[in-house]
């Protein structure tokens, strides 16, 4: 029981930093214009363009595994890969984690598919964003597949 209330305290503390975190509305509107930047030129397969805020090492995650995100573009930008994608981002936030790192959270409901694979219809995305000497620079994509919805209570 103890341990319980420990770690409910723990929960309670650790999201008041969060919270607490010192917002800068002009930095958040920078970042989501970034992110839909992003999404933009991966959809147009831009992939300079898509590259120009990412830094260099920066990795992704999604139900497929961990990849470097220059892997993730050289095999994205691979004629073979058939890339096709249509996208609807909803629910776009910016959780300030410290005041030099930042992370984008959002839905992005989608049609399409790589390499012959379908993508999930439904996606929660997260952007961890580094400000580096000035400069606000993508290093860890995250993307979770929605679970399919619940059933109904049994009466």
């Amino acid at each position: 029981m103890k341990k319980a209330i420990w770690m409910a305290m723990a929960v309670v503390l650790a999201a008041s930093n969060l919270t607490f975190a010192q917002a800068n509305p002009a930095v958040n509107d920078t970042l989501m214009k970034y992110e839909h930047e992003m999404l933009e030129q991966f959809q147009k397969k831009d992939w300079a363009g898509f590259k120009k805020r990412i830094m260099a090492g920066a990795w992704t995650i999604d139900e497929n595994g961990p990849m470097p995100v220059e892997e993730l573009v050289k095999q994205a930008g691979d004629p073979k890969a058939n890339l096709m994608w249509t996208y609807k981002v909803s629910d776009m936030k910016v959780v300030d984690l410290e005041a030099n790192t930042k992370a984008v959270v959002y839905k992005i409901d989608q049609k399409g598919s790589m390499m012959g694979q379908p993508f999930p219809p439904t996606v929660y995305s997260t952007t961890i964003w580094a400000n580096h000497g000035g400069n606000w620079m993508a290093v860890f994509h995250q993307e979770s597949k929605a679970a399919p919805p619940m059933p109904p209570a049994k009466k």
